[in-house]
């Protein structure tokens, strides 16, 4: 997919075709479980490494998923003035949404056109969990993400190992309202600890949205989640080389 323009330090990628999204219901948190345990087998030793947090923990699932926050807030109106936004040129809306979350240090933001939010949808709610390497000094530390009803959250692995639903490290969420008066999807993120900054969680969703909609990536995201004995990470890693991409954000 061609680079995400940035304004304001938020991240914006256009529309672009989507692969097709398997069938299925979404599984539930235990089968998610067990399929991140059958995926990452091959490469057990590799994950998980201790890492220090630049500061201690405060973000719970409660925080995340409360009112008014990335993953929570299923309205619109709940952050912004809809009436208002309404009167607005979709060209306007991106502006104003933009502008709003700017100078606010623990959030990203961004928009999304009609027609990736519905092949994004489609593909996450068939396939709503997977594994993304973030580089820490010569290694790197791995979360996983999970898909919940237009809003993705992000756990560390031993977090998500232990079913601690209420250790939360980043969430976004897909505000949907204008998507038929304006054929525009608005994105909010919201950082819920000191692990991450938010260079890294704009590149995070950069990279999920990239993930349901490049073919290259969603196959690895497919055999994750529907073939997760077949997913073998060492592989993953070898041939789709995420930390090179990673890196490679920095001069997009």
């Amino acid at each position: 997919p061609s680079p995400p323009g940035r304004v304001a330090g938020a991240l914006v990628l256009g529309a672009s075709a989507s692969p097709s999204a398997p069938p299925g219901a979404p599984a539930s948190r235990p089968m998610l479980r067990a399929r991140l345990s059958a995926a990452l087998a091959p490469g057990l030793r590799r994950l998980g490494r201790p890492m220090a947090r630049r500061t201690a923990y405060t973000g719970s699932a409660a925080e995340a998923l409360a009112q008014g926050t990335a993953g929570g807030a299923k309205k619109l109106s709940e952050v912004a003035k809809v009436p208002l936004l309404m009167k607005e040129s979709p060209v306007r809306v991106r502006e104003i949404w933009l502008e709003q979350w700017r100078e606010k240090e623990l959030m990203v933001a961004g928009t999304m056109a009609k027609e990736e939010y519905n092949a994004l949808n489609a593909n996450a709610t068939a396939c709503p969990m997977f594994i993304v390497p973030v580089p820490r000094g010569e290694g790197f530390m791995n979360l996983v993400w999970q898909f919940q009803g237009d809003a993705f959250i992000y756990q560390t692995i031993d977090a998500f190992r232990q079913g601690n639903s209420g250790q939360v490290e980043f969430g976004w969420v897909m505000f949907t309202e204008l998507l038929d008066s304006h054929n525009l999807a608005l994105v909010r993120g919201t950082l819920q600890s000191g692990l991450l900054t938010r260079t890294e969680a704009a590149k995070l969703v950069r990279l999920a949205r990239e993930a349901y909609m490049d073919d290259a990536t969603f196959k690895w995201v497919r055999k994750f989640n529907l073939q997760a004995r077949e997913f073998d990470y060492e592989e993953y890693m070898r041939k789709h080389r995420p930390l090179e991409r990673w890196h490679a954000m920095d001069s997009a």
